[in-house]
This record gives C-alpha cells, sequence and structure tokens, in this order.
C-alpha cells in the first residue's frame, strides 16, 4: 500500500506518509512502553524495504533507527540492529554518511558504558558494519581501536557476551589485508598476545575468550596460526573435559575448525608414533555422543565437519560413527516420543548423515541399511527431507529404498495404508467388491491391530474406517509404519 502511495504521490505531502511518520513519533516517544517500540521497529523495517523514498525520509528513518539503538531493552534492540544492517545493505547515504559517528558511539559504550544492552548493541553493530563495509566503506583507520575494545568483552562475565564480542573480531579481521604481511602481523601478534593472557587468568571466562580468539584467528587469519597450530590443538584437547559448559562447546567446537585449517597436520601422527590429532578428537567425541544427552547433538555435528574436513583418513571412524547414529536413533525410538515434535539430537544426527554422505559418497552404503529406516521414526520433517536429498543425490544406490520408504510414508499419514502403484483391474475388481485390497496389508506386514474396539458391519474400526496395524517387536521393515501412523495431517505435511 505504501508502494503504491508512493508511485502516485511523491514527496513528504504523501498522506499516508504523514500518518505513519506521526504514529511513528508517538511510538518512539521516551514515555511509549516496550510493545509501541516493538511496533515502531516493524513499520520501520517495512518502510526500509520501499524503494521509493526520497532524502528527507531516509534521513528521518535512519535517525529514528539509531534512537532504537540506544534503547535499554535487548529485544528492541536486536530488531534496531537488524534494520540498521538492511540501511547499511541498501547504501542510504544518511547512514553510509554517519558511519565515522557510529563507529565512536560504539566504541564509547564499550569502554566505559554500564548498561549491558548498549555494551551487546555496540558488538553487533560494529559486526554489522565490518561485515557489510567492504564495497560500502571502509574501517581500516578504526582496527586497532576496535581489537583494543574487545579485551575486556572477550573475557566478560557473561558468556553471551564473549561470544558476541569474538563474532566481531571475526568480522573485525576481514578488515584487516592478509596478503600484507607488515600490515597484518602486529594486529595478528597482539590477537593471539590477548588469547595467551586470557588463557594464563585460569579461569572460566579466561578458558573461554582464549578459546573464541583462536577460532576466529583459524578461521580469519590467513596462515598466520600455521606456527601455532599444536599450540591450539593442545588448548582444546585440555579444555574438552572442563566442567562449564560454555568452555566445554567452545572447545568441541574448535576441533572441527582446526581439521578445517589444517588437515594433514590434524591427521598427522604425533612423534614417536602417538595417536593423530583426529583419532584423539574422533573417538573422543564418539564416546561422548554416546554417554551425554546435553552434548550429543553437538558431538555428531562436530563428527560430520571432520568427516568432511578428513574424509580419506576418516574412513576408520566411519563404522563407530554410523553404529552411534544408529543408536541415538534406536534410544530416541524406544522413547516412544511423538514424531512430530522438534528434538535437537535427531535435527543434528540428520544433518550429520547428510554431511557424512558428501564427504565419503558411496562408501557410505553399507553403513546405511540399518539406519535408513531408523530416520523415519522421526516423523516427516524438513530436516527429514533435506538429508535424503543429500543421500539420494551423493548416494545413488539408496534411491530406490529411499523413494519407496518416503511413498509408504505420505500415503500413511494421508490414507492410513502404505503405498501401492496403481493396478487398474485389480482397482476394479475391488470396486465391484466393495473391498479393500489385501496388498495394503502386506505392504504392512498384514498386522492389525486388535484392541477390542468394536467393528461395524463393513468392518471398520472404531477408527472412523481407518485401519491399524501392529509392528511386531523387531520388525526394522516396519518401522515408517509406525513413525507414520502418529503423524497428523496438516497444510506442512502435504507441502513437504
Amino acid at each position: 500500500i505504501v508502494d503504491t502511495e508512493a508511485t502516485e504521490r511523491h514527496g513528504d505531502q504523501n498522506p499516508l506518509y504523514i500518518e505513519l511518520n506521526t504514529r511513528l513519533v508517538k511510538l518512539l516517544n521516551p514515555s511509549s512502553d516496550i510493545l509501541d517500540r516493538l511496533s515502531a521497529t516493524a513499520v520501520l523495517s517495512a518502510l526500509v524495504d520501499i524503494d521509493s523514498l526520497e532524502d528527507k525520509q531516509r534521513f528521518r528513518i535512519t535517525q529514528q533507527t539509531k534512537s532504537l539503538l540506544a534503547g535499554s531493552d535487548m529485544t528492541i534492540s536486536n530488531e534496531a540492529v537488524g534494520i540498521y544492517q538492511k540501511l547499511i545493505q541498501k547504501r542510504w547515504t544518511p547512514v553510509l554518511s554517519s558511519v565515522d559517528t557510529e563507529v565512536n558511539r560504539c566504541l564509547e559504550w564499550l569502554g566505559s558504558e554500564r548498561n549491558e544492552v548498549r555494551r551487546m548493541t555496540a558488538l553487533r553493530v560494529i559486526e554489522v558494519l565490518c561485515s557489510s563495509s567492504s564495497s560500502l566503506v571502509s574501517l581500516y583507520s578504526y582496527v586497532s581501536k576496535i581489537f583494543a575494545s574487545l579485551s575486556n568483552p572477550l573475557r566478560d562475565q557473561r558468556s553471551e557476551v564473549r561470544v558476541a564480542a569474538a563474532r566481531t573480531l571475526g568480522a573485525c579481521l576481514g578488515q584487516v589485508p592478509m596478503s600484507d604481511r607488515n600490515a597484518r602481523n602486529p594486529w595478528l601478534n597482539f590477537l593471539f598476545e590477548e588469547q595467551k593472557r586470557n588463557y594464563q587468568m585460569n579461569s572460566v571466562e579466561g578458558f573461554h575468550g582464549a578459546l573464541l580468539i583462536s577460532q576466529e584467528l583459524l578461521q580469519h587469519g590467513g596462515m598466520y596460526m600455521q606456527s601455532h597450530f599444536a599450540q591450539a590443538c593442545d588448548m582444546a584437547l585440555k579444555l574438552k573435559d572442563h566442567r562449564d559448559p560454555a568452555v566445554h562447546r567452545a572447545a568441541i567446537a574448535l576441533l572441527p575448525v582446526l581439521a578445517r585449517y589444517s588437515p594433514q597436520e590434524f591427521t598427522r601422527a604425533g612423534s614417536g608414533g602417538s595417536e593423530s590429532m583426529l583419532g584423539r578428537a574422533c573417538n573422543y567425541l564418539i564416546t561422548l555422543s554416546r554417554a551425554s544427552d546435553r552434548d550429543r547433538a553437538t558431538a555428531f555435528l562436530a563428527l560430520g565437519s571432520i568427516a568432511q574436513y578428513c574424509s580419506t583418513e576418516f574412513r576408520s571412524f566411519l563404522e563407530p560413527t554410523t553404529r552411534a547414529i544408529r543408536d541415538a536413533l534406536i534410544q530416541r525410538a524406544k522413547m516412544r516420543i511423538p514424531p512430530a515434535e522438534a528434538d535437537e539430537t535427531v535435527a543434528a544426527v540428520l544433518q550429520t548423515i547428510a554431511t557424512l554422505a558428501t564427504a565419503m559418497g558411496p562408501a557410505l552404503t553399507r553403513y546405511m541399511r540399518d539406519i535408513l529406516d531408523l530416520m523415519f521414526t522421526a516423523g516427516l520433517s524438513q530436516a527429514l527431507c533435506d538429508s535424503l536429498l543429500v543421500l539420494e543425490r551423493e548416494v545413488g544406490q539408496l534411491q530406490p529404498a529411499i523413494q519407496g520408504r518416503l511413498l509408504d510414508m505420505v500415503s500413511i499419514i494421508l490414507v492410513g495404508v502404505p503405498f501401492r502403484p496403481t493396478q487398474q483391474s485389480l482397482d476394479d475388481l475391488e470396486q465391484r467388491m466393495g473391498a479393500m485390497s489385501m496388498h495394503y496389508a502386506a505392504g504392512a506386514n498384514g498386522h492389525r491391530a486388535n484392541a477390542g474396539a468394536a467393528t461395524n458391519g463393513n468392518g471398520a474400526g472404531a477408527g472412523g474406517g481407518r485401519d491399524t496395524y501392529t509392528v511386531p517387536a523387531g520388525d526394522s521393515t516396519s518401522l515408517v509404519v509406525r513413525a507414520a501412523s502418529s503423524i497428523p495431517v496438516t497444510v506442512d505435511t502435504l507441502v513437504l
């Protein structure tokens, strides 16, 4: 509506713009409540998407967005940062001309501001500017100030602040010219010294900050970490069993980053024939995926990433990894969790299977015979469809089995019986006899549920005419039937 009005009536005299701006002024009043200010962010976000705005209107929207950035509510601040990012991407002149002012304001908040929301906002705004400014504006002159201002947030008492500071550090490293050794080394040396100082603090905050800095240096520091690779490996191995969840998970997350940075060093055996970093990491992650419900998803995702970067050497760990995946799916099936319920572990397992398929290709075929049916016990979901799509593409031998099981699941959800291709002569016979073909029952192994419910004259049970089948214990081929039988028919189901 706004875009149409703007096309027909240009300028500030557009009555719709006047009305929206009047409402925005009221919603952004300092005395307005949080819901009003959230409403203002929705209106601002919609206005930013309009390409026909004039300079005065863009300037007004930019100023209103900046006022929201200086707020004290994290929800509103997050929305405001999202709007500010859209303004940067659209290259609005009022935004690009005020980048210096905004960076200085953020640095001031990081240095002296006690308002935690403003500190988090400053980190996110700098991250947005560094990530978006490569082709717009250069923050090269601010790199040293930004690095110095991140020292305290990287060892902050709150883990979310440390993580946000690490993301900002990674984005800022993108401003450093890695091809120029004389320009990059002073800053990278500074960050590496920060990492060592944090580690030597011997505290949760210090350990977590050190792991985060190492991860960003490995991902964005070019070849600088090559000479420090062994130290980063030792730190990850020492802290992987730390009692603090943030430190523990950061150490696990560092393992696939190390594998990606230098696969040769990661897979090379240690001195004296000791186990390689690959062996130590994979054995630990496989054990963790079996022992800890809390870290199972993280462990599986890390294993999949390592397989992607070290595919040849990972073959010896493929069997124990797939066995752990199978056991995790079996455990979930035994818990009788409704298939429609979201499950972080199952989503991670399905993603890991897709990653393994991409990394290992047809070598995965022999290990998928038991896993394929178990994948369907989690129910029909986008994660399952995405995983099956990758499996079908990378492991072509599984295509018939995948298509058959998927057709069965969809058919059971929609009509209550496994899929059967159309057979005209049989269908005509069934229609004349008024009966359902036993082909359906054979597809479900012919086991009808006997729940003691009375049947009507047509043989339909209490389920409204829908046949119900029981799955014999130990019959893995009918796991699809079991999973699909409890999935409600919804619009999302039909779309999938």
